[in-house]
């Protein structure tokens, strides 16, 4: 076997690195929220003139299924309609997204300790989810 050939045959299913990901981050935001928990950080937050709502483990866990689960539809739906650009339109619009998630962290009402928390939740997702997301398709 030429070492092209060990290449391919090791190579996992984009589906499954993805999934793999997505079930990394959902494990490493729930850390996460289980550390600022012990740590006494007060987790709840509102957005202006509305109530408190507590953030609890299911609801950061719903969060990575969902928007993660977003940014790979919306990166597969340009790897089948814009695949020569993918990778880059990718890459730009998560950038901007997560500039853009930044935004509320920052006018949500809460204590300092839930900014920050809420500011790693969305590095951790980030920092795990745009480079597997990001990555260029194995040629076939």
């Amino acid at each position: 076997m030429s070492k092209t050939d060990e290449r391919v045959a090791i190579q996992a299913p984009v589906w499954r690195i993805r999934l793999l990901a997505l079930g990394a981050t959902m494990v490493a935001t729930l850390i996460a929220w289980g550390v600022a928990n012990l740590a006494g950080v007060e987790l709840t937050a509102s957005q202006p003139g509305q109530d408190p709502v507590p953030i609890a483990a299911w609801n950061v866990a719903v969060s990575v299924v969902l928007f993660g689960g977003a940014g790979w539809l919306a990166r597969a739906i340009l790897d089948r309609f814009a695949r020569k650009r993918a990778v880059l339109v990718w890459r730009i619009g998560a950038g901007v997204v997560f500039a853009l998630e930044c935004f509320p962290v920052v006018f949500t009402e809460a204590t300092v300790g839930t900014k920050v928390f809420l500011a790693i939740l969305h590095v951790i997702v980030a920092a795990i989810l745009i480079p597997v997301l990001g990555r260029r398709l194995p040629e076939s």
